[in-house]
């Protein structure tokens, strides 16, 4: 995981979430909402920047395929589910140095795909528009 984490505390009503040697682990720290509400969210630092001095886009994409598995976890019950495609629009640069979260809700979906929409923001600036599919896997991935 990222040592930064030691250096930030939880937002009011967010967790830390321990994904230890994997790539969201790395990416990271993010945090979950306490209250059960769709939402994941990560303290911007330097090394999320790009060359333009802003958070790189491919950090808030990450984000936003985190927030989409989120957001459907409740409907997953517990099983495990790829990412089947991932769409967005970027709004507005992402400043470093704030806290960046997303949320939003599913939109549709039956036994095996999962379709939600969702919103990355700093405070009240909305940055990247997201909508995406998730698909249910039968059995747990190899390795």
């Amino acid at each position: 995981m990222n040592d930064d984490a030691q250096f930030d505390p939880a937002p009011a009503g967010w967790t830390l979430h321990a994904l230890s040697e994997t790539f969201a682990g790395r990416a990271g720290p993010f945090y979950w909402r306490e209250d059960g509400a769709p939402g994941v969210g990560f303290f911007s630092k330097p090394h999320h920047g790009n060359l333009g001095g802003v958070v790189h886009g491919g950090m808030l994409m990450t984000l936003a395929d985190m927030a989409l598995f989120n957001i459907c976890w409740k409907a997953l019950d517990g099983s495990m589910a790829v990412t089947v495609s991932l769409n967005a629009e970027f709004l507005r640069p992402a400043p470093i140095g704030a806290f960046i979260e997303a949320s939003g809700e599913i939109t549709g979906g039956g036994r095996s795909l999962f379709f939600a929409r969702g919103m990355v923001r700093a405070g009240d600036q909305d940055l990247l528009a997201f909508s995406g599919t998730l698909k249910r896997l039968s059995q747990r991935p190899p390795g």
